[in-house]
């Protein structure tokens, strides 16, 4: 997914200003500096004091919650995002040629530096998560280790879609599929090709995303028709679960009335259709809109992959340490409680590295490691406690494969990271 031109504007100004007061020694690469330094910024922050100093440790984690005792409620639910770009779909065969998937910009990326722990490959082979067979390991493989809905990127640009398959053929059509829940989030962004560019900027719009009051109506219509009715459908209060990636490109096409009339659209084709309510869910770029997101139609509101915001927003080349983000997080989740008037839900990011589709021009978390995202996950657990009946955490990502936001198995890490997810929310 495209998501630093939103991280880029004004979204940054909550996370890049907090990190900005931190003691990270981050260097930047010039863009016309970046092919020729590809060492630049390895040493303190990646062994020594700089390193110690930016862990995310048990002290820091109570100094940034402000307790000296961790909450752990039991009725917390986890939600993983779910990006389902790791099949052949036919938009994406029709534009890079059969079979391909982005395995490939996978396979191609390379290690920056000397420590860069980048590319991660899947511990158990390149899969087709189209494939039912397949789609059931997954299953089991999150419901064992704690994960209990996915929240699905959906791709919808007026009736053209792309890599449904994994949800529609894949999930739907598992044995076990009862055994986990999922939500839709239309990722409402310009499709761009980043498999790689040179930035997010300068990357083709291979289909620009275009909204209409029309096209609100349909896709409840797709949804009602398809996902909604089925048993494994995420719901809130008996409502079920939509989420809108950025609803600041709906406003750019149709104002903030066509955004209310575009939600209360869904709301009302969906009841005609047999779904009495629909709990939308915003899912990023909602600031400007904090204190109106309920006149506007928002039921909750979480932030898709929080350290993208923390990293993504950061010059080309920059590499900050894991734990700067992780406190960061914490700060962002506060912030965004404080200024709502809708629930919020914390979301966990397990990393953030895009070079495998942005290569040197890339902001990297350096220094990530299991046991810290344990404790961000312990953090979201205790945030939560006193949220009433829904206690959602979100994490930043089951697959992520090129944003290194993964949960999956992989060569590098193993299974550490479902183990400590386990182990935050089951203990």
């Amino acid at each position: 997914m495209n998501r630093r031109q939103l991280i880029a504007s004004g979204l940054q100004v909550g996370a890049a200003a907090v990190l900005g007061s931190t003691r990270s020694s981050s260097k930047t690469l010039d863009y016309r500096q970046a092919g020729k330094q590809e060492s630049v910024c390895v040493a303190s922050e990646l062994i020594g004091r700089a390193a110690v100093e930016n862990y995310f440790t048990d002290e820091v984690l109570h100094n940034s919650l402000g307790t000296v005792k961790l909450e752990r409620p039991r009725d917390v639910q986890v939600v993983a995002f779910n990006f389902p770009s790791w099949h052949s779909s036919p938009y994406m065969v029709k534009l890079f040629g059969k079979g391909w998937t982005e395995w490939e910009t996978l396979k191609n990326a390379r290690a920056l530096f000397s420590g860069h722990s980048m590319p991660h490959f899947p511990l158990w082979g390149y899969y087709d998560e189209a494939d039912p067979e397949w789609a059931a390991k997954e299953v089991e493989l999150a419901s064992t280790y704690g994960v209990d809905a996915w929240m699905i990127c959906w791709y919808w640009h007026q009736g053209t879609q792309f890599y449904q398959e994994q949800l529609e053929r894949g999930l739907l059509g598992a044995e076990n599929r009862t055994k986990i829940k999922f939500a839709i989030m239309w990722a409402n962004h310009d499709w761009k090709n980043v498999y790689p560019a040179h930035s997010p900027q300068d990357a083709a719009v291979l289909m620009p995303q275009v909204h209409s009051i029309k096209d609100f109506e349909n896709v409840a219509n797709y949804c009602a028709e398809r996902y909604f009715s089925q048993p494994n459908y995420l719901t809130i209060d008996g409502a079920q679960v939509f989420g809108l990636f950025d609803p600041g490109k709906v406003v750019e096409h149709l104002g903030e009335d066509g955004l209310r009339h575009g939600l209360n659209t869904m709301r009302e084709r969906a009841q005609k259709l047999g779904f009495p309510r629909l709990h939308m869910q915003v899912c990023n770029g909602f600031d400007r809109y904090a204190k109106r997101l309920q006149e506007l139609g928002f039921d909750s509101a979480t932030v898709y992959g929080t350290m993208a915001w923390t990293y993504g927003g950061k010059p080309p080349g920059s590499r900050i340490p894991y734990g700067v983000g992780a406190r960061d997080a914490i700060r962002l989740w506060r912030k965004k409680k404080e200024a709502l008037t809708i629930p919020y839900f914390p979301t966990c990011s397990v990393g953030w590295d895009d070079s495998p589709r942005f290569g040197e021009f890339s902001s990297v978390a350096i220094d990530r490691t299991p046991d810290q995202f344990e404790r961000l996950v312990s953090a979201a657990r205790h945030f939560v406690s006193g949220a009433g009946k829904t206690k959602l955490i979100y994490i930043g990502a089951w697959n992520e494969w090129t944003e290194d936001g993964v949960l999956l198995p992989d060569t590098y890490w193993g299974y550490s990271y479902l183990e400590a997810l386990r182990r935050a929310v089951r203990a």
